[in-house]
């Protein structure tokens, strides 16, 4: 009799995957709270104008460098980096934390922890999304970038009641603190999780470094510069068959997405009568359906073919997101709202699976790097067109437009084979 071969544990059950779950979810957290304490910390020392340009300034450095973040991944290693840049976040918050006991900050001093948390965060960002192509086997990916949905979902809803509940009851001292051992807990979590070594044929001809987490503990000095290093990714990406249609779906399909959702909504459920109770409502559906369909995915793993699942999905997304703003209630906005969700819950873990699937290992930090990029790099311009669109066309105009974006954009792709017949579970098309 012939044995049969054990297949990879289930990432849900992987205690190396759930620690670093488990980091992700207080790295995350810790920015929430980060973020909210920032904001009402220059509310309380210059204008609100001020308060804004505070806030902003670290996404500067962070989308400036984040090309850089993804390099530096890719020479230490993706889990040695975050936990490096992590253990940074928690220095720089008990610095703060020490320095709100003697006295109120100026804002110069709150531009400079802005952009100094915004240039660690280029470099953790790539590196901790980077750690799962050496966390488990691809067949397992779909899982995991799944279960980081679950997780973002989770600290968006965490987030802010806690950030809420610190500042109002314990004092900014007190909430960065809270954000340092955050931060600090992260560090662990992520530490404990322990990295593979990637099998012979999930290498690709540019793969001969290997990881540095997972390989042998002697270090080879790089034989170029950062900025090399970067537009050597930056030709990868460009020539690669699946990454390049791919990271311009994301950046395409999310400029039609984030305007309307997170700007234009408001000023919809206002224009309708909906009032705030409308826009949570609406958020809230979209909310869980997404949160619904990202752990049925965890549950069930990666579709067959996960590059025409997600192509699939696209077009009712753009319908649903256009039926937002062409319901004739809440309930019919709402339920519109659901079917978005689910169709994000779905696409957002197969689209990030499918890219670490993609990437070569010695490539994965700047892979993860330009995708961040992509996916966010967008949004500033997203939010500025749909206040304009608004003031042109009226509050329905994002949603229509959007959603006709999000349709042409999944269509276009379709006739894209290498796209069309990826997979994520590391086998070939």
């Amino acid at each position: 009799m012939t044995a049969t071969a054990p297949g990879p544990t289930r990432a849900y059950r992987d205690l190396n995957v759930l620690r670093w779950t488990g980091g992700l979810f207080l790295s995350l957290l810790g920015d929430q709270v980060f973020f909210i304490a920032l904001a009402w910390t220059a509310t309380q020392v210059a204008t609100a104008s001020v308060a804004g340009l505070v806030v902003a300034a670290g996404a500067v450095p962070r989308a400036a460098l984040m090309l850089l973040g993804g390099a530096l991944a890719d020479r230490g290693g993706p889990r040695r980096t975050a936990l490096v840049s992590d253990a940074a976040r928690t220095l720089v918050m008990l610095a703060v934390a020490g320095l709100l006991l003697l006295e109120q900050p100026s804002v110069a001093v709150l531009v400079a922890l802005a952009v100094v948390f915004g240039v660690i965060d280029a470099v953790f960002v790539p590196a901790v999304g980077a750690m799962p192509a050496v966390l488990v086997e691809p067949a397992e990916m779909a899982r995991v970038t799944a279960m980081r949905q679950v997780v973002h979902r989770a600290t968006a809803v965490a987030g802010a009641p806690l950030a809420g509940y610190l500042v109002a009851a314990q004092g900014l001292p007190v909430v960065y603190a809270v954000c340092a051992g955050l931060f600090a807990a992260s560090v662990l979590a992520l530490g404990a999780a322990r990295t593979r070594t990637p099998a012979p044929a999930e290498r690709g001809p540019d793969d001969g470094a290997g990881d540095r987490d997972a390989g042998a503990d002697a270090h080879h000095p790089p034989a170029q510069g950062l900025l090399q290093d970067v537009t050597e990714g930056l030709r990868y990406v460009r020539g690669h068959a699946v990454l390049l249609p791919l990271l311009v779906l994301t950046a395409v399909t999310e400029l039609g997405f984030a305007g309307a959702v997170n700007v234009g909504l408001p000023l919809l459920a206002d224009a309708a009568g909906w009032g705030a109770q409308g826009v949570g409502g609406v958020l809230g559906a979209w909310g869980a359906a997404a949160a619904l369909a990202s752990v049925a995915l965890t549950a069930l793993g990666s579709p067959t073919r996960a590059g025409l699942v997600g192509l699939a999905c696209l077009p009712v997304m753009g319908v649903a997101l256009a039926g937002i703003a062409l319901a004739p209630g809440l309930a019919t906005a709402a339920a519109a709202a659901a079917v978005l969700g689910l169709g994000s819950g779905v696409v957002a873990p197969v689209l990030g699976a499918l890219t670490l699937a993609a990437a070569a290992p010695a490539q994965v930090g700047r892979v993860m790097a330009v995708s961040s990029l992509a996916g966010l790099g967008g949004a500033p311009l997203a939010y500025a067109a749909t206040g304009v669109l608004v003031d042109l066309l009226g509050a329905r105009a994002p949603f229509l437009l959007g959603g006709a974006l999000v349709t042409l954009t999944g269509l276009a792709a379709l006739p894209v084979r290498p796209l069309r017949t990826a997979r994520a579970d590391g086998r070939p098309a």
